[in-house]
């Protein structure tokens, strides 16, 4: 299995199941089927299927099945990974309600403006919180991003990441969580596969790994405070049971309109900090 070690399988599609003799068959629509044969898998794959909602793991799911299925069914889940039929569950699935605070790194306006919001609440916490990390970037310093991510991916704490770095529109990526969904890498890795010019994201992590600076560039002041703000309301989001899908999407700010759109990040089945996949 991934690197995580903590698959929560779902069907990606609304399959139905069908059923006969030591056959199991998944149906969506008129094109999407699947069919399984073998002794007695209807008896106890259907049930199982049923199951892989995306909010229990690989390894609860198997420990409801007897002794000598276990083995039988991990290898169906493997199969299934590997033919797309299974995915992971997604960030939102596993939303646990935290109260978190900031803990903010990196430079700029938006680190500055955080800074002074992580002093207010050491001022008026009533006790410990968990930590959201936050990384926030004036400069394209990619290589930055991604070690911050690996020592993210490392603990149990959610993270984010927030840039003006591109200097025409700024980001605040989905809130990051080390057991389901993308992390940082996946997103950037994305952004790398849709650049005009790919090759520059290399090309500057090996400037920052070779010691050499990359240059900040300028945002305009309002663009900050409502990179600021979106951060502030996925904090309070994380802290509601139900919160809204946005905690879990990307934040794009075009800095000469000020418009805000947002995007879903998808896990990089390649990534090499989540080991995405089987």
């Amino acid at each position: 299995m991934s690197a995580r070690g903590e698959h929560r399988p779902r069907l990606a599609l609304p399959f139905t199941i069908l059923t006969a003799a030591d056959t199991v068959r998944l149906v969506a629509g008129e094109d999407f089927r699947y069919s399984l044969s073998g002794t007695n898998l209807s008896q106890w794959l259907p049930e199982l299927l049923r199951r892989c909602d995306g909010r229990q793991t690989l390894e609860q799911l198997l420990a409801e099945l007897g002794e000598p299925l276990r083995k039988d069914a991990r290898t169906v889940i493997v199969r299934l990974y590997g033919e797309r039929v299974l995915i992971d569950g997604t960030a939102e699935q596993n939303h646990q309600a935290a109260a978190c605070q900031l803990t903010v790194s990196g430079t700029g306006a938006l680190a500055t403006l955080l800074g002074a919001e992580r002093q207010d609440q050491d001022d008026h916490s009533c006790g410990q919180r968990q930590a959201l990390h936050v990384l926030c970037q004036d400069r394209l310093d990619y290589e930055a991003a991604l070690q911050f991510n690996r020592r993210c991916r490392a603990g149990i704490s959610p993270w984010l990441w927030a840039s003006t770095g591109a200097m025409s529109r700024g980001y605040v990526s989905p809130v990051f969580v080390s057991d389901a969904g993308p992390c940082l890498e996946c997103l950037l890795r994305t952004f790398q596969r849709l650049s005009p010019a790919p090759e520059i994201y290399d090309d500057l992590r090996g400037h920052t790994r070779q010691d050499r600076p990359i240059a900040p560039v300028p945002f305009p002041e309002e663009g900050v405070a409502i990179l600021r703000e979106i951060i502030r309301r996925k904090l309070i989001w994380l802290n509601q049971t139900d919160p809204p899908p946005a905690l879990y999407r990307l934040h794009v700010l075009e800095a000469a309109t000020l418009e805000i759109t947002t995007h879903r990040v998808l896990p990089d089945p390649r990534c090499p900090a989540c080991g995405e996949g089987c």
